[in-house]
């Protein structure tokens, strides 16, 4: 007889399977446990959630809240597949406000471990709910406080193959505080505890936004160098928190985006954060910066991911442009040497420790020179070797909000060193040049405010632009046009460049790559442009300058309003004359 088993029939799955699989989908890890949990203790309106772990959550995760709580009949069906309070109808969908809805978490999470509730509600009584069941009638009556007790415990027995890919338990609990963080950062009206094998390992009362990150990040940030803004839409509103330049890091990890309370992952919002710095932070690093958006539910969907993590938006180009704006906005007010609210934080410390950061970054080579002890005053040197004075000449920095340097100001050149840094005293100030940022700044100044006669292509350049960005990309076609830039429809989401301003040419790939991504503003766009032609112009690390051309590039750098490259590198560093005696005892 055949073996019809294994022969690729469609069947039905037990459902003892299927629940099985479904839990895989939703409960991976000890975490997300966690993640569902306090996603209902937050739905459920309370003020107070505590979380437990015991073994990085693999032997035992608790969670205890004052919200509602859940009756009799509320924990009889909790734990089936699909039940929830959050949704009625269809047309719910487009109109949530609460962080779970689809009625997954509580029967996933029974599914795969054994599972004890206790929950009462303000009129009530008590009940418990035990799973799997012990007897014929699993809920039975007990003793408690309003609002709900979560026990999960012998995660994954049921299904083995899950628990032995399962981290160490110390890794497993770093997650679940990590997660228990992210969920608690957009509810700042909520006391929130974390306790790992019995230690309190966070503990984040009532506060603000603001507030609540610090608190959750305490050996981080310094509270002086964190700002707070917001920006508000017809659809939706904006809430920022921002780090100073100076908290740059190197990875994205402090780059949040939080949609009506959920942590998503839209790298185009992230990327957002990244273009607003983009002046104040050097490529490889990275803002710390916490966003926080509302916005009228109708408008995006998050039924797309089993963790709601991903979502669609109607008005993600809108929103992105908002971010961007708003984070150059506020970081406009960084002029010249941003590092103010640095030395207010610490004096003693910080500048050569900013100094120090600035310095690795162009290699510890140049570190080691600037360390008292090891000084060689040789190096001090104005070289005879000249580089070509025109570069300088040719240079102007034009820029109508920037004031010429007052000719009581006296600038007293002292040479270069390593072939990199530009030396100068002005007035109790040393200051250290890097001639490349500066050079860099002042070509780049030049270009932005030189007008450009427009080039027709030859050969226009053909690119496509995906549906759910045309139309945001038409209605900036006037705005392209004229700074020069011209496009032409082909038809079917294909599109061709036809013009560029003539000291663009050359650089078609850049545009293209930029309206394709819809990176930023038109400003933004003349940004990314004349910031690459800027650094292939400009003078070199290595380059030896005589001093009639370095004391020019110095004249004219003193004469920026933005003391940073296009690409965000501090253009100097200074140290005032009582930092320096203070370095060396004297004070």
């Amino acid at each position: 007889m055949k073996d019809n088993s294994k022969s690729g029939r469609i069947k039905l799955l037990p459902d003892s399977v299927a629940l099985r699989i479904a839990a895989g989908e939703v409960i991976d890890r000890p975490f997300s446990v966690i993640r569902e949990l306090i996603d209902n203790s937050i739905d459920a309106g309370a003020d107070k959630i505590d979380v437990y772990v015991k073994n990085g959550g693999i032997d035992n995760i608790r969670v205890v809240d004052n919200g509602r709580g859940m009756s009799r009949e509320d924990l009889e069906i909790c734990c089936l597949p699909y039940s929830t309070s959050k949704i009625n109808t269809l047309e719910d969908l487009d109109k949530l406000n609460t962080l779970g809805f689809r009625g997954e978490a509580l029967s996933s999470i029974s599914a795969c471990s054994k599972l004890e509730i206790n929950s009462k509600t303000r009129e009530g009584s008590a009940y418990k709910l035990l799973l799997p069941k012990t007897s014929n009638d699993p809920v039975t009556e007990t003793w408690g406080q309003e609002g709900t007790l979560i026990d999960v415990s012998n995660l994954f027995y049921s299904i083995p193959a899950r628990k032995k890919f399962l981290k160490r338990p110390s890794a497993e609990a770093t997650a679940c505080r990590k997660i228990f963080v992210e969920k608690s950062l957009p509810f700042p009206d909520i006391t929130f505890r974390f306790f790992s094998d019995n230690v309190m390992k966070s503990f984040l009362p009532v506060s603000t936004l603001k507030e609540r990150i610090l608190a959750a990040f305490p050996d981080l940030f310094n509270k002086q160098l964190i700002h707070e803004f917001s920006t508000e839409h017809k659809d939706f509103t904006i809430q920022i928190i921002v780090g100073d330049p100076s908290l740059k890091r190197k990875d994205r990890r402090y780059i949040q985006v939080y949609l009506n309370n959920r942590r998503i992952s839209e790298f185009a919002l992230v990327q957002a954060v990244e273009y607003g710095f983009s002046e104040f932070l050097p490529g490889g690093n990275y803002p710390v910066a916490f966003i926080f958006i509302k916005i009228d539910p109708s408008l995006i969907d998050f039924n797309i991911h089993p963790a709601k993590k991903e979502v669609r938006f109607q008005n993600l180009t809108e929103i992105h442009k908002s971010i961007v704006n708003s984070i150059k906005s506020f970081l406009s007010d960084f002029r010249y040497n941003y590092s103010t609210s640095i030395q207010n934080a610490d004096p003693k410390l910080t500048q050569l420790n900013e100094f120090k950061n600035i310095a690795a970054e162009m290699g510890n080579k140049y570190t080691e020179g600037f360390r008292p002890s090891n000084t060689n005053y040789s190096n001090f040197k104005v070289s005879d070797r000249t580089f070509p004075v025109d570069l300088i000449q040719k240079s102007k920095a034009v820029d109508s909000n920037v004031s010429e340097l007052p000719e009581s100001r006296n600038i007293h050149y002292m040479g270069q060193i390593f072939n990199l840094f530009l030396l100068a005293e002005v007035e109790d100030k040393f200051y250290f040049i890097d001639q490349h940022a500066a050079h860099e700044k002042i070509i780049f100044n030049e270009l932005k405010s030189k007008y450009n006669k427009i080039q027709e292509l030859l050969v226009p350049a053909i690119f496509e632009i995906e549906g759910n960005r045309e139309n945001s990309f038409v209605t900036d076609l006037e705005k392209y046009s004229k700074t020069g830039v011209s496009f032409e429809d082909l038809g079917a989401g294909r599109w061709q460049l036809i013009s560029v301003p003539e000291n663009c040419i050359g650089n078609e790939s850049i545009i293209i790559d930029f309206v394709k991504k819809q990176k930023g503003t038109i400003s933004d766009l003349e940004t990314e442009l004349y910031a690459d032609m800027a650094c292939k112009s400009a003078i070199k690390d290595g380059d030896v300058l005589d001093k009639i051309t370095a004391v020019q590039l110095v004249k004219k750098t003193f004469k920026l309003e933005n003391a940073r490259c296009p690409h965000g590198r501090p253009v100097w560093f200074q140290v005032s004359r009582e930092e320096l005696f203070r370095f060396v005892g004297r004070l």
